[in-house]
């Protein structure tokens, strides 16, 4: 098949840019091994292919590739390969083609992620995040990992007890209804934020209080006979007595079930080794380009962007590109 003769192609050209990029072949021991290493097994005009360099190339391949180069004959077709990717590269120098723009910026995109690799990916590991990192980070995040259970509730409150024992009585029949209910929660709101959500309360704890960042409290009583509720779409038996000479009616809605993770719990201290390297390596790579900016300085005139005049594009049907959702939006 084809796909089957272009593979050695394909990979030994990438190989090659990897190693262009700074691949490092391993540290010759001996001096027999640096002898070994610096034979020639191809030359090409004036470049030589040591079998150091070859084996280091091959060695760059993922594994199951790298596997079936323990067969010679596949050792010599990628040699082969090698040597057809070495005679276009110095075609291409000949013909000045190593000179076009788009070649270059594809050469100083590499070359940057190659800069990252190195100062920001690899100076930065899991391996060098101490556990007493590890304890001081899972201690200054404790509310991920430990958390009480919350529950969710639409509630209508009113001053008359006869009418909230009417309202339970309505959502028995109304079987799961949640619009019947919404509807009779608008009619006997028990605040002002109630009303514009319908009665629903977003989650809340045992105690009433709310969840981080959304929900509203809910008053202790209530909340109780919230958490006393057996089902989902459960509703309270009874009205519930709240301050103030009012009576409350709630409907189980939904559940986020307590947390409790502990440090030694399989798979938390290596996600905290993770977020410990990703917050690093960020400020590793702006304090990379930081230093980058205050040593080369860069100039920048963007007035000038203006000036740019862009090749009008036919886009008939296609969606336009949304700046704001960052996604193509259809017209």
């Amino acid at each position: 098949m084809r796909s089957a003769h272009l593979l050695p192609a394909v990979l030994s050209a990438a190989l090659l840019a990897a190693a262009a990029l700074g691949a490092q072949p391993r540290r010759p021991i001996t001096p027999a091994e640096t002898a070994r290493r610096a034979q020639v097994v191809a030359r090409v005009n004036a470049t030589s292919i040591t079998l150091g360099e070859l084996e280091d190339l091959l060695n760059e391949a993922p594994a199951p590739i790298r596997a079936t180069y323990a067969d010679p004959a596949r050792r010599r077709e990628f040699l082969q390969s090698l040597m057809t990717t070495y005679l276009l590269a110095d075609e291409a120098r000949r013909r000045g083609l190593d000179r076009d723009p788009q070649l270059a910026q594809t050469v100083r995109r590499n070359l940057g992620q190659r800069v990252e690799q190195v100062a920001v990916l690899d100076a930065v590991t899991p391996e060098a995040v101490t556990d007493a990192e590890v304890r001081q980070w899972y201690e200054g995040h404790v509310a991920d990992y430990q958390q009480p259970e919350y529950r969710r509730a639409t509630i209508l409150v009113t001053p008359d007890r006869a009418v909230a024992e009417r309202a339970i009585e309505e959502i028995r029949r109304a079987r799961g209804d949640m619009r019947r209910v919404r509807d009779l929660a608008r009619q006997h709101p028990a605040d002002d934020a109630s009303r514009s959500h319908d009665g629903d309360t977003h989650y809340f704890q045992r105690t009433g209080l709310p969840s981080a960042g959304d929900g509203q409290r809910v008053d202790p009583a209530l909340a109780a006979a919230v958490f006393g509720l057996a089902r989902e779409m459960d509703v309270t038996p009874a009205p519930v007595a709240l301050a103030g000479g009012r009576f409350g009616v709630a409907v189980y809605t939904g559940q986020r079930p307590a947390l409790h993770r502990g440090l030694d719990e399989a798979g938390v201290a290596a996600s905290i080794r993770g977020f410990i390297v990703r917050e690093r390596r960020i400020q590793g790579r702006d304090e990379l380009l930081r230093g980058l900016r205050a040593r080369l300085r860069p100039e920048v005139h963007e007035e000038r962007l203006d000036l740019i005049r862009a090749s009008q594009v036919d886009l008939g049907t296609m969606p336009a590109y949304n700046a704001d959702r960052g996604d193509a939006a259809v017209r």
